[in-house]
């Protein structure tokens, strides 16, 4: 009988102790899992996680889709590049880097509760994700002051112009200088090492004895976070939409005393201005409550969270307070842009240079030529197509598949 090495025993026992490791810590590796729930725990069911990560990914979609169209549309048109267009700029891009780069990383440590990617990143993933959020904060307030200023204030533009200037470097030295407390306060926390398996499994998060060592408690930093990031923006914004509505307001109703009642052009004309000032006091509304809404969730969370008003971390309550509050990087090009007639008129010729609305345009005729075609029956579209009509349906669904392949070989060319 062959002696057994105790070399290789030894071996095969450690392969299978570090197996045995890997496939425990793979499982709590997911917070999101069938599996080994308990109750009250800070994990959930797989269909959650299924549920959350097609939250984020709508969300991030519709951002990067429209903050990209934003962007371009700027950017290739030298008239759009003004300074009260370069404050949307700063917003499209700062929400652009969010939907890109902070809720990412987000979905990232939501799903997962180990960091494989190592400190330095750590870093700049915690310091960036709040830079990004400040700095569209702080854009949406510049945007709002900067009209506050041009419409209260219409004859003083030398004065208007070196504002807007001042508010376009305040807005990036503050949102760097908050930032920059989580860049020190993120690090890595590790939780467990084996040299011999090569295991190590770090945690990415902010180190409480790092905030103990600032001039600055994390509980002051995070009071001060709400007030300077949502507080003061907030009350900002309403103030200035609100004087801005008063102001337009006075002016529409100036307007409309100065025309005679007694013509039908002119009362369409004050209907006119009328739908128009209605349309701009909701459009103004609607930001204050967009803004409101969607960054107080996470701001109470991280209040709560800090505090240990709630003793135990739910992932499940973050991640709907964070999609909840980067809802605002998709709805800010709908708010600032597309409700914008430059924007919408630059945005149709982006669309035509890339034959898409051309497109659009055959395929709505040739529906409504079908749809026509249809109701001509006394009996509610049980009458059949005669062969000429049939052979000219075909061959205008051949002509716009046609056009539509051309345009795709265009594009790629």
């Amino acid at each position: 009988m062959a002696d057994v090495d105790p070399s290789n025993a030894t071996n095969a026992a450690e392969a299978r102790t570090c197996s045995q490791w890997e496939r425990l810590f793979s499982a709590i590796n997911h917070y999101f899992r069938d599996d080994d729930i308990l109750q009250g725990s800070e994990h959930s069911s797989v269909e959650s996680g299924y549920f959350i990560v097609a939250a984020y990914v709508l969300v991030i979609s519709l951002g990067v889709f429209g903050n990209t169209l934003t962007i371009v549309a700027i950017l290739r048109n030298k008239q759009m590049r003004n300074v009260r267009n370069f404050f949307i700029l700063n917003l499209a891009l700062s929400d652009f880097f969010i939907c890109t780069i902070t809720a990412p990383i987000t979905l990232y440590t939501v799903l997962y509760m180990f960091w494989p990617f190592g400190t330095a990143l750590c870093k700049i993933a915690g310091s960036l994700q709040g830079f990004n959020i400040f700095l569209s904060t702080f854009s949406i307030t510049a945007i709002a002051l900067d009209r506050y200023v041009l419409v209260i204030f219409p004859t003083k533009r030398e004065r208007q112009h070196n504002l807007s200037l001042l508010f376009f470097s305040l807005i990036w030295l503050i949102s760097i200088l908050l930032a920059l407390p989580l860049f020190d306060a993120s690090d890595l926390n590790i939780i467990f090492q084996d040299n011999n398996c090569g295991i190590s499994l770090t945690i990415c998060h902010e180190q409480n004895e790092k905030w103990q060592k600032m001039a600055i408690s994390k509980e002051v930093y995070t009071v001060g976070v709400l007030f300077i990031q949502y507080a003061v923006p907030l009350t900002s914004i309403a103030f200035a939409y609100s004087r801005i509505a008063r102001r337009m307001g006075t002016r529409f109703a100036a307007r409309n005393s100065l025309l005679p009642n007694n013509d039908s052009l002119l009362n369409q004309r004050r209907k006119s201005i009328a739908d128009r000032h209605r349309r701009t006091h909701f459009l103004m509304v609607s930001l204050v409550v967009v803004f409101a809404s969607a960054w107080l969730p996470l701001n109470i969370f991280h209040l709560i969270n800090t505090f240990n008003i709630v003793q135990r971390f739910s992932v499940q309550t973050f991640a709907f307070c964070h999609v909840t509050a980067i809802c605002s990087a998709c709805l800010n090009p709908l708010s600032y842009a597309f409700f914008n007639q430059n924007f919408r008129t630059e945005f149709v010729a982006m669309f035509e240079s890339l034959g898409l609305i051309k497109l659009h345009d055959q395929i709505n005729k040739w529906l409504k030529w079908n749809q026509k075609a249809a109701s001509l029956s006394p009996e509610k579209n049980r009458i059949k197509l005669n062969e000429a009509e049939s052979n000219e349906c075909v061959n205008n669904v051949n002509n716009v598949v046609q056009h539509g392949q051309n345009q795709v070989m265009t594009n790629a060319l």
